[in-house]
């Protein structure tokens, strides 16, 4: 079976987990100011605010925003995107404006001003899988037009565009730690960083970051993480199930808190994974590589791929008229796991056809692998 892959785990991340255990040290220790110092290092001279949500940070950054400019409700998003961060623009009561992507799924600058008015607060701009946006474009469209700008660079970390780090741009920026990003330190809460890029807001967002509480619930999220994702291959379906049970007989999971700081046990992880950050990053280009080429064999579009380009998933780009629940379902018997992306509304953009598709994908991937994912694919195809 080829599955998906949610984390490149070694030794390190799980040493890091035996340690805050064995410590008691799950919600509370040194680790996350270790990371934030960690950060502040790698995105100087921009700000590091380890949280426990990417979105967390979108809302406290909207919120800083919104108070320089309150006349302004409106906050440009790409309409292809995660849908937490639509949310999170809601959740501070402002209105989400759809704005066009290219073919690589990122914002495309040439259409984003049409997308700006004078009730525009901010634009997020995310490099979608960690394929670049245009940022340096979209910065200066910015600029010009006097809105603020989030570098959401929450799919990847450690990677350089036009000689700056993503995230630095813009005046503030977005890492994420959730399940299949460039670091990984579990699900649900589990980790993310407001990267400070606008010196003018440091002190109103040091002090909201300070203000927040610490996470609750971390190792039972962090276990669910290792058993149902990590594990899946040797744990099969056992935590559906388990989880069905606990159901039935009214045991509840706790709920994981909202805006927080990041656990002291997940923080540790996101150190691990940064010390090792360039050999992970190095690897993942290596296998964005490898399919490019089977890829192109078989005559399917890659629209993220380019040369020594490092991304956190591998998505496909099929034709509008493919039964995709069909296609998924015989890639499944050929042992293939696949994954949907992220969908584009309606409203959006009533004239997105395209459909994309994801494919297992890791950092170790030898090339006879990922010829075999491709092949299965191609026969899926073609048996429709």
């Amino acid at each position: 079976m080829y599955r998906l892959s949610y984390a490149d785990w070694g030794a390190a991340e799980y040493l890091a987990v035996l340690r805050s255990v064995l410590g008691g040290r799950i919600a509370h220790g040194v680790q996350p100011q270790r990371l934030a110092e960690t950060l502040a290092r790698r995105y100087a001279p921009s700000r590091a605010y380890p949280v426990n949500f990417g979105h967390v940070a979108i809302g406290l950054a909207l919120s800083a925003f919104a108070r320089r400019a309150p006349g302004r409700k409106q906050v440009v998003v790409p309409s292809f995107i995660c849908p937490s961060v639509p949310q999170a623009v809601r959740a501070q009561g402002l209105e989400v404006v759809w704005a066009p992507v290219r073919a690589d799924l990122n914002l495309d600058p040439a259409r984003l001003g049409a997308c700006i008015g004078p009730d525009t607060l901010a634009v997020i701009a995310p490099h979608m899988y960690g394929c670049p946006a245009a940022i340096g474009e979209i910065e200066a469209i910015c600029n010009a037009a006097g809105v603020f700008l989030v570098d959401d660079a929450a799919q990847l970390a450690g990677v350089e565009h036009e000689g700056r780090l993503l995230g630095t741009w813009g005046d503030v920026g977005i890492l994420s730690f959730a399940q299949s990003k460039g670091v990984v330190t579990g699900i649900n809460g589990s980790g993310g960083v407001l990267l400070v890029n606008n010196p003018q807001l440091d002190t109103e967002l040091s002090a909201a970051i300070a203000a927040l509480p610490l996470p609750r619930g971390r190792l039972r999220v962090l276990t669910e993480f290792v058993w149902n994702y990590l594990w899946e291959g040797y744990t099969g379906k056992s935590g559906y199930y388990l989880a069905r049970l606990f159901r039935k007989l009214g045991l509840k999971p706790q709920q994981v808190s909202g805006p927080a700081r990041i656990s002291n046990i997940e923080a540790g992880i996101a150190l691990a994974q940064f010390e090792r950050l360039g050999q992970l990053n190095a690897a993942r280009a290596a296998t964005v590589e490898r399919y490019q080429q089977a890829l192109q064999a078989i005559g399917i579009d890659f629209p993220q791929y380019g040369p020594g380009r490092c991304l956190s998933r591998v998505v496909v780009a099929l034709p509008p008229d493919l039964d995709l629940p069909r296609l998924r379902a015989a890639l499944q018997r050929e042992g293939v796991q696949s994954r949907l992306a992220y969908t584009v509304p309606q409203e959006a953009d009533p004239a997105w056809n395209t459909q994309l598709l994801g494919l297992p994908f890791r950092g170790d991937m030898p090339k006879t692998e990922v010829e075999a994912i491709c092949s299965s694919l191609q026969r899926a195809i073609r048996s429709q």
